[in-house]
């Protein structure tokens, strides 16, 4: 009997509220690893010799594992961040100790609730890696992400930081203009975004130029913000309209030149997602978003996908996650996060010569989500590397092998997905 890819869609979307949210498998290795976000913007101080680096971390609440405790459910875990600087050498490390508690099971397994925790540290503007490590103190996975911070500019006579957007609809004590919004991002009904910045200016600065760009670097609009009489180091909040930002992707720059394209100009910048109604923080290229519908959608719904012209595609893909959204009445269509957040998570621990999405594990991985269980080397007497991975609620097992010695798992028996198309 044929199965329609809709219908795997939602088993596959059913599965995951017990098995991505809480990660049950016996012997999941590197899956079941907490997945969160971070940002680290950058600022200028009073003095050229320092600058500081706030690194936000955002931790949804079905990354981490919830335990039971009377009528109550709660998580436990810690978040390490290390700055190595150019020589991999450490300069700072920070080690908090966190604990959430709820009285809703939903709640454990919300991909949209979560903590989010800030640490700031005063370094040398230079540049730096900043390792940031989330371990979840049940399970004891340890979830990482490294990420590239350059301070340099923060050291000129005259500097802008980076970027930071709020969301003036979730505010906290720490921050009562809104919580930082990571990844930046926005979504088809908003008018407006509000930013915070700091600038050490030059003595008479009378304005700064405030510019959305399309992803090709075509202005879409310029504003002029008046900083006189501010002094030489501001710090605000600024509302900036975004009507008529319609691409999936756009650049917010605030910049001390009145020419834009002037090179050596004192300017930050960065890219912020521009959400339609339904659509997912895990997908910023439409391109490569069609590709990845292989595993899902049927030859036909691909092929027109892959054909549409560019200011139709975006509207075609849209259509075919409207015909699956599960709750068609919300905001957020369910399956999509789901399946793009596998592709994610697939990238990131499954990729070699290629993205992981388009590997054998990383297929498995995408239509059935994380095994109930695996088992290691289980005919290691030819020196290869093997995994098995069992699936109880299909009642199916997929057993990989390592034939080059260099990770990169191919089928043990080969396997065709019955569901739309495969990579080939």
């Amino acid at each position: 009997m044929k199965r329609s890819p809709l219908l795997l869609i939602i088993a596959l979307f059913l599965v995951s509220d017990s098995l991505t949210a809480q990660m049950r498998g016996r012997r999941m290795k590197e899956l079941g690893t907490p997945q969160f976000s971070v940002s680290a913007p950058g600022y200028p101080t009073a003095s050229r010799d320092s600058a500081r680096l706030e690194v936000y971390v955002r931790i949804p609440y079905d990354a981490v594992q919830f335990v039971k405790k009377g009528d109550l459910f709660v998580a436990s875990y810690e978040v390490a961040i290390t700055i190595l600087d150019e020589k991999d050498n450490q300069v700072k490390r920070q080690i908090t100790a966190f604990e959430s508690t709820t009285d809703d099971f939903n709640t454990t397994v919300s991909p949209q609730e979560g903590d989010m925790g800030a640490q700031a540290f005063t370094l040398s503007p230079d540049e730096y890696t900043c390792i940031v490590e989330v371990t979840d103190q049940d399970t004891r996975k340890t979830g990482r992400r490294k990420i590239k911070v350059d301070l340099s500019p923060m050291g000129e006579a005259a500097a802008i930081s980076d970027l930071l957007l709020l969301d003036p609809n979730e505010k906290a004590d720490t921050h009562p203009l809104g919580l930082p919004l990571i990844p930046p991002r926005t979504v088809e009904n908003d008018s407006s975004i509000y930013f915070y910045y700091e600038a050490r200016l030059p003595d008479g600065t009378e304005d700064l130029f405030v510019r959305v760009l399309s992803a090709d670097d075509n202005l879409l609009a310029e504003d002029t913000l008046d900083v006189r009489g501010k002094g030489t180091f501001v710090k605000e909040t600024v509302k900036q309209p975004i009507v008529g930002t319609v691409s999936s992707r756009f650049k917010l720059e605030i910049s001390l030149a009145s020419d834009r394209k002037k090179k050596d100009r004192v300017h930050a910048s960065t890219v912020v997602r521009n959400l339609w109604r339904g659509m997912t923080v895990f997908v910023d290229n439409i391109e490569e978003a069609v590709e990845q519908l292989r595993y899902i959608a049927y030859s036909d719904e691909l092929k027109k996908l892959t054909k549409s012209k560019k200011d139709k595609k975006e509207e075609n893909f849209r259509a075919f996650w409207a015909k699956r959204d599960p709750t068609p009445e919300t905001p957020k269509n369910e399956l999509m996060d789901e399946y793009y957040r596998r592709i994610q998570y697939a990238n990131d621990k499954f990729g070699t010569w290629q993205d992981g999405w388009k590997t054998a594990m990383g297929m498995i991985f995408v239509l059935f989500g994380p095994p109930d269980d695996i088992e290691v080397n289980m005919y290691g007497r030819d020196g290869r590397h093997y995994q098995r991975w069992t699936y109880f609620k299909i009642s199916r097992s997929f057993t990989f092998v390592d034939y080059n010695g260099f990770g990169e798992y191919e089928f043990l028996d080969p396997y065709v997905s019955p569901y739309g198309t495969r990579w080939r």
